[in-house]
């Protein structure tokens, strides 16, 4: 080989030298690559997070506040709510005797103006009587809701039957459900309305889940007349906040760091109220109502927690009593109606002859 072509091959063979300076340039750029690729992603899961949190922020409170379409799904997932098969046997006499009661009767509907304009629209079963049971429902309840005790507190007091749809509920308006805020004045609002029309009148009030709260609030905010001889707060809840972190992963799947976000939702909302108005145990708190309340508890309930309904009950200053039985929600009046019944007598006895 000749000298040239020896260091043509030489020169070929030769391996590139970097400064310390490109060296260093070199990493950085790895780095910084790296670095936003990294950024790039997180930023994506941000987004894609961030929009689902809205959107669970925005589906929650179409659906629990503004009573939407998808209300009737929702609750359907509730399973706690639906008893058990030997419940539902438990249930199909007073289903029955309530039927019979209500076929034969005639049924008026009657509408009122809530204080802040809302119409809102409800039942009446008519005994020309000057005692008045009044119906608060659960939550996607109105006033064409079975109202099982209601035979027995007819044959006990003659009364007529009151059941209201609450606000987005039924005929009602409203714009929102507000879990008993508004609906504690809507519940004055009634009870003006049966003296106005009905003559002066006695009531009873029963009111299940939320409705036993919006009971509990107007109790606590002075505003039902010495005319209540008695509430039956059936399964009251501490707070909405405690029941929705309960309910959101047991229901929904839905991991219970997002109820901020709804709650968020609401608190920007026109609603007129947020999630620390819906606490009942706050609202008795300083609180003196003066109401006779009887506490009415599902022993297995797994929808509305004993222990919660027991939180509301001691808080509640006024003259008291509670009473457990049954399983699952809604059903202790079914499973120990003559227990329940018996005690409904000795209260009507007592209060009721001092209303």
């Amino acid at each position: 080989m000749s000298s040239k072509g020896k260091k043509k091959a030489a020169s070929g063979g030769k391996k590139r030298s970097y400064t310390a300076a490109q060296r260093r340039a070199k990493r950085n750029v790895a780095k910084n690559s790296s670095i936003l690729l990294w950024v790039t992603a997180i930023a994506l899961v941000g987004i894609f997070v961030g929009r689902w949190v809205i959107a669970i922020g925005n589906g929650y409170f179409s659906t629990f506040v503004q009573v939407d379409a998808a209300a009737a799904t929702a609750v359907s997932n509730m399973k706690d709510l639906v008893p058990n098969a030997d419940e539902r046997q438990e249930l199909l006499p007073l289903q029955k005797s309530w039927d019979l009661f209500t076929s034969s009767r005639l049924r008026d509907e009657v509408t009122i103006t809530a204080a802040d304009g809302t119409e809102l629209h409800g039942y009446l079963y008519n005994e020309g009587s000057d005692v008045t049971a009044v119906v608060l429902p659960r939550f996607y309840e109105d006033g064409t809701a079975d109202f099982l005790p209601g035979v027995y507190l007819n044959q006990l007091t003659g009364c007529n039957i009151l059941l209201p749809d609450p606000r987005m509920h039924g005929g009602s308006g409203g714009g929102y459900f507000t879990y008993g805020v508004k609906e504690q004045y809507d519940l004055a609002a009634w009870l003006d309305w049966a003296d106005a029309a009905l003559g002066k009148q006695t009531f009873i009030i029963w009111g299940e889940a939320t409705g036993a709260n919006t009971a509990l609030m107007a109790a606590a905010s002075g505003i039902l007349p010495q005319s209540v001889a008695f509430i039956v707060a059936e399964s009251p809840y501490a707070s909405l906040h405690e029941l929705a972190m309960e309910g959101i992963w047991k229901w929904f799947s839905v991991p219970r760091a997002f109820l901020y976000a709804v709650e968020g939702k609401l608190a920007r909302s026109a609603a007129g109220f947020t999630v620390e108005d819906v606490d009942t145990v706050n609202a008795l708190a300083d609180a003196a109502p003066t109401a006779p309340v009887l506490f009415l508890t599902s022993a297995a309930d797994g929808y509305i927690l004993p222990a919660w309904s027991e939180a509301v009950s001691d808080a509640y200053a006024g003259p008291k009593d509670s009473f457990s039985g049954g399983g699952s929600h809604g059903t202790a009046y079914a499973a120990e109606t003559d227990a329940v019944n018996a005690l409904l007598a000795q209260w009507w006895a007592y209060y009721g002859a001092k209303g």
